[in-house]
């Protein structure tokens, strides 16, 4: 090379957004550079062309080319049409001037004063560089207020997640997929494992797959997103944490519970139904989680199953715990099945009612049915992707036409609140009228199969706190499951399902139901009524009355008339002009046990007129 020659190396680049701007064209900006290296006496020996990249940083293959060729003495002045075509860098600037300054080689750009072949060109780049990263940096910061603003409207950035669709942008629940998600929930907190469940939705083929994972299940459980809430950047050292961005798809208890369930299964490895009890027992003395083990007799093979405290050394025998449980057990698995058998549907009625989107997703399907097929026919698509293919779509087509099914079935049901409340009282009545049924429902737990209690205790129960008294076990505290009571005050404040509260009980020590919010005094009277009609056939009698109790119920001035009467049902009156932050005006529906008791004897009488004639 020619000591004196200048041989020019022409860089050039563009991004989507310069050209969109400026229209730095890169076939513009060559056009132009040649020009410029013939009036200046260049001789061109490379142009680099660095296309659709930013100049945020120097890794760009084109610029780290021209770099090399500096290094290696090819090109001794480097020809761009703006410093911003280089660089916007500060450092990399300084970083570039000092590889040209070490390898004799120049800069020289065609719009601007930008060159280092003068002091004041010298200069002019260092300006000109630190107005360009003061750009950069202020383009960021609006990029990510923008981000901001974005998140918090529900527009999240990632790849939408199974259970989710896209509203205009913004991700909502899939009604067609949200319950995929829903049980997933639902079974961990029943005690199956990641890999358990993986396995079930493989078995079933879910969405038509059968490559579910553990990791892709506990990717699914560990994500913010089901509650509503959204981490971005996570794998960066300053996350930013954003709430109630969008509608979640399971309560926020869930959620919490399903992570301690997590944090609870890495202290205890007993993952299975076996043990009813698993992480669920807690020691009163130190807080401590009791371990299971199970011993088998010899003679009979009959197993006995144990809880044990490590700290404490205390043993605890299942039989006993679970003897204490049974009434509240019972009472759990009512209220589990008025759940499956009557709000269930109720709620889906009012929440899922998307017909019209099932029949379109359907349709769509069927449509994507037509083309897979054409296109096998016309061999664009191979026999192992065709059935692999067509075996997805129809399987959503099957599952989309049972939820229409469901739907159309629930279009007609029509309870109202009163309705559930009522088929709850009218079943406690028969409790009570005929008392061998519940003593046979508790017999028939007693000897439910393991996994179906353990399966229960899972799904409401959070904890029991235990301990020991002269050598006998003792239940000092049951803590239920907060998602199971929080989802029912969801429903009832969204959807206007009853919940109650059962916080007093009778001389029996059964506790009584009372609404967790008031009816007015007519309300009251009219929902009485309903109840006397709906048993009326069976002779009973009900009682009404009015009275007053303090707020924790420890004082309640009604007293039932000896044993001809059993209180049902507390209602909080909320129209009495008595009522005040510390009195309850409570409407009192009683059941008349005269009434109760020939009820009884009648149907004692048909039953055996009943076998006679047979």
């Amino acid at each position: 090379m020619n000591i004196d020659a200048k041989i020019a190396g022409i860089y050039i680049r563009v991004s989507t957004f310069d050209q969109a701007r400026e229209g730095f064209s890169l076939p513009e900006q060559e056009e132009k550079l040649k020009e410029f290296c013939n009036y200046k006496g260049y001789e061109i020996y490379k142009i680099y062309k660095d296309a659709g990249i930013s100049a945020k940083d120097d890794k760009r293959p084109a610029y780290q080319q021209m770099i090399e060729d500096v290094k290696s003495k090819k090109i001794n002045v480097v020809v761009a049409l703006k410093l911003d075509r280089i660089t916007r860098s500060v450092y990399d600037v300084e970083k570039l001037m000092k590889i040209l300054n070490e390898y004799d080689c120049d800069l020289d750009c065609k719009d601007d004063d930008s060159n280092t072949i003068t002091s004041n060109g010298k200069m002019y780049i260092r300006l000109t560089t630190a107005f360009s990263q003061n750009e950069i940096e202020r383009c960021s910061e609006r990029t990510k207020f923008g981000m901001v603003g974005a998140i918090k409207a529900g527009h999240i950035p990632n790849k939408t997640p199974i259970g989710f669709k896209r509203d205009n942008k913004k991700l909502v629940p899939d009604p067609l997929t949200k319950d995929i998600v829903i049980r997933m929930y639902d079974l961990y907190l029943e005690g199956k494992s990641y890999q358990a469940i993986a396995n079930i939705y493989n078995k079933e083929q879910i969405l038509g797959r059968t490559n579910w994972k553990d990791s892709t299940i506990q990717k699914i459980m560990t994500n913010e997103l089901y509650k509503g809430d959204f981490v971005n950047g996570k794998r960066t050292k300053h996350p930013t944490y954003y709430e109630n961005v969008v509608e979640g798809i399971v309560s926020k208890e869930k959620w919490d519970n399903c992570q301690y369930q997590t944090k609870r299964n890495a202290r205890h490895y007993e993952r299975t139904a076996t043990y009813l009890f698993t992480n669920k027992l807690k020691c009163s003395v130190c807080g401590s989680f009791l371990g299971g083990k199970a011993s088998t007799k010899k003679k009979t093979g009959k197993k006995y199953y144990y809880y044990k405290c490590k700290k404490c050394r205390t043993n605890y025998k299942e039989d006993d715990i679970r003897n204490g449980l049974l009434l509240q057990l019972y009472d759990l698995i009512k209220k589990d099945n008025m759940i499956n058998k009557y709000y269930t549907p109720f709620i889906k009625s009012k929440i899922d009612n998307n017909t019209d989107e099932i029949t379109k997703k359907i349709k769509d399907l069927e449509k994507q049915k037509d083309r897979i097929k054409s296109a096998y026919m016309q061999g664009i698509v191979k026999m192992n992707e065709f059935g692999n293919e067509l075996k997805s779509i129809e399987y959503n087509i099957k599952e989309l036409n049972k939820k229409l099914k469901e739907q159309k079935q629930y279009e007609n049901f029509s309870f109202t609140t009163n309705d559930l409340l009522v088929l709850e009282d009218k079943e406690r009545i028969d409790n009570i009228v005929n008392p061998e049924i519940m003593l046979e429902n508790i017999l028939n737990l007693v000897n439910s199969p393991r996994e179906q209690m353990q399966k229960i205790i899972a799904t409401y129960i959070d904890t029991i706190e235990v301990t020991k008294e002269q050598g006998k076990t003792k239940l000092l505290f049951i803590e239920y499951r907060k998602s199971f009571l929080a989802d029912l005050v969801n429903y009832h404040n969204n959807y206007n399902v009853p919940y109650n509260w059962e916080i007093f009980e009778d001389e029996s020590g059964i506790k009584i139901p009372m609404n967790h919010e008031g009816k007015t005094s007519a309300e009251a009277k009219a929902y009485f009524n309903k109840l006397q009609e709906t048993i009326s056939q069976d002779k009973l009698k009900l009682n009404y009355y009015e009275t007053e109790a303090d707020k924790e119920l420890k004082d309640i001035s009604f007293i039932p008339n000896g044993n001809n009467e059993k209180i049902l049902r507390l209602i909080v009156l909320s129209d009495s002009k008595k009522y005040n932050d510390k009195t309850l005006r409570l409407g009192v529906i009683t059941l008349d046990m005269e009434s109760a008791v020939y009820s009884r004897l009648n149907k004692i009488k048909e039953t055996k007129n009943e076998l006679c004639y047979i």
